[in-house]
């Protein structure tokens, strides 16, 4: 596996899963999380249905998924998230 550009804990039912990817992708980016779908020429929806994602991560006891959003994969692993380069995947 490669090298992750970013890597957070959280507690979901404080930060919705959606929320905390498009801040780190932004955050890696160095853009305005409001600035992402410009930046990266689709938004967060075009990947993944976020209300699902975050009604899946939020009310399960040990989420374990993983997908990609343009060039990153990202990834949760109970309260973790991990992006890292697609390319390394």
């Amino acid at each position: 596996m490669g090298d992750e550009l970013f890597c957070g804990r959280y507690v979901w039912s404080s930060t919705t899963p959606t929320v905390a990817i498009a801040n780190a992708i932004a955050g890696i980016e160095n853009v305005d999380p409001t600035d992402l779908p410009m930046t990266l020429d689709s938004a967060l929806y075009d990947h993944v249905n976020p209300e699902a994602l975050d009604t899946l991560v939020t009310t399960t006891n040990d989420p374990k998924l993983s997908f990609v959003v343009d060039e990153y994969r990202v990834e949760i692993n109970g309260n973790q998230l991990s992006i890292v380069p697609e390319n390394d995947w």
